[in-house]
């Protein structure tokens, strides 16, 4: 009854159309529909695949496949989502952050993990301390409270580090990419996981959690899912 109350005093306003929302989240039901859900998508890349696809892997998947096992994303990178990512980064929009932590724990806990068990840890990308210190948080870090409100699944942090301060992705190439992240993370120790997830905001050529992935595996650690908001 208090939080109905509360709703009806302060109402949820829709961080993309602006207008009173009838959920119990900034984000109203029209907005939910129009945001650009990938439905087809290759089960190891996370790429939107044809509606028709027989195949559950992309050709590049089964050619040439990542060191990581599964990707799962929510979105293709696509408008209105770029403009959500860009202001919960850069212009520290935390609530818009939440809002999109919310949808990537409805994914995981009632859709991607129904039929298969959750992985034993959660690694968030890391950021190199300077950009740590410039930027005030860890944007893939920020994207998991409202899961781990619900389960209780150990956090890597200070296990995992970024010892290269790597250029920004964006601007780069694939192959300027590849090079970018080329050794930029590092164990302090064996980590004690068969299966951990690695969780990053967008994926754009997979560069960063695909070298994630490769430290990961070479220190022993079977499966590596990776969880994003956005997949281009």
């Amino acid at each position: 009854m208090l939080k109905t109350i509360g709703q009806w005093i302060f109402p949820h306003t829709c961080c993309l159309c602006g207008q009173f929302s009838e959920t119990d989240r900034d984000l109203c039901s029209v907005c939910w529909h129009l945001l650009p859900w990938i439905t087809d998508r290759c089960y190891q890349c996370g790429v939107q695949l044809e509606s028709n696809k027989v195949s559950i892997r992309c050709e590049s998947c089964v050619v040439s496949p990542p060191s990581f096992d599964r990707l799962c994303a929510l979105f293709a990178y696509q408008p209105p989502l770029p403009k959500l990512i860009s202001a919960f980064k850069f212009y520290q929009k935390l609530a818009y952050g939440k809002i999109l932590g919310e949808l990537l724990a409805d994914a995981i806990l009632g859709q991607w993990y129904i039929n298969t068990p959750l992985p034993e840890a959660i690694i968030p990308v890391p950021l190199h301390k300077k950009r740590l210190i410039k930027r005030g948080f860890n944007q893939s870090l920020e994207l998991l409270w409202p899961l781990l409100k619900q389960r209780k699944i150990p956090l890597i942090l200070d296990e995992c580090f970024r010892s290269k301060n790597t250029r920004a992705q964006a601007k780069l190439s694939q192959e300027e990419r590849q090079d970018n992240v080329k050794k930029a993370f590092q164990l302090k120790r064996v980590l004690p996981f068969e299966h951990v997830a690695i969780v990053d905001d967008v994926v754009t050529t997979g560069s960063t959690v695909n070298a994630l992935s490769r430290i990961l595996k070479d220190s022993g650690i079977e499966l590596v899912d990776v969880w994003c908001i956005g997949r281009a």
